[in-house]
């Protein structure tokens, strides 16, 4: 990995990850997307068994989305923003790192629906996406292979002050028995 890269371009959906932030919440359950090269975000799942739902049903996507949902940040164009959205960035001098890196967040429904996320998702992102920045540039000593360590805490700055946040990478074979990958 280079210093700045993507989180994409070295774990992908082959390296699920527990983030616990707020040691009175359980952990989520994430999946960094993007590898494939069409989308590129994060996937946030409430539950362990969500998450092995993923990997282990054999339903049609349609059908699972009926019995998982979770919440997503993903990157779009400007014209997939609200007007409001594009105000605030403009007022706020809020810059976009590239013209296809308009950040999107949103809950999924059982009717298949995105919906705006909770106010404990956003709250929730806010530590896991620093705490996933630090993850993400953790000393190359400490590396196997690229990939961060399996297991890593992390006191972050949030806006109202420090915060521990956890990150453990998982392999697939956690998820999905049948898996041959290693952690």
């Amino acid at each position: 990995m280079v210093p700045g890269d993507p989180p994409w371009r070295w774990l992908t959906d082959q390296h699920p990850l527990v983030i616990g932030y707020r040691p009175a919440d359980p952990p989520r359950y994430a999946v960094v997307i993007g590898s494939g090269g069409a989308v590129f975000g994060l996937a946030v799942y409430d539950t362990w068994a969500d998450l092995q739902r993923l990997y282990q049903s054999p339903l049609s996507p349609k059908q699972l989305a009926q019995l998982v949902t979770w919440c997503v940040l993903f990157f779009e164009e400007a014209t997939a923003m609200s007007f409001e959205d594009l105000d605030a960035m403009a007022q706020y001098d809020r810059p976009v790192a590239a013209p296809q890196a308009y950040p999107m967040f949103g809950r999924t429904t059982p009717t298949q629906e995105i919906v705006l996320p909770t106010t404990a998702d956003l709250l929730w992102l806010e530590g896991a996406l620093v705490g996933l920045v630090a993850y993400s540039t953790t000393p190359l000593e400490q590396r196997r292979g690229g990939v961060p360590p399996a297991d890593i805490t992390f006191v972050v700055p949030l806006v109202g002050g420090e915060a521990s946040v956890q990150v453990i990478r998982l392999g697939v074979d956690t998820v999905w028995p049948s898996a041959q990958t290693t952690t």
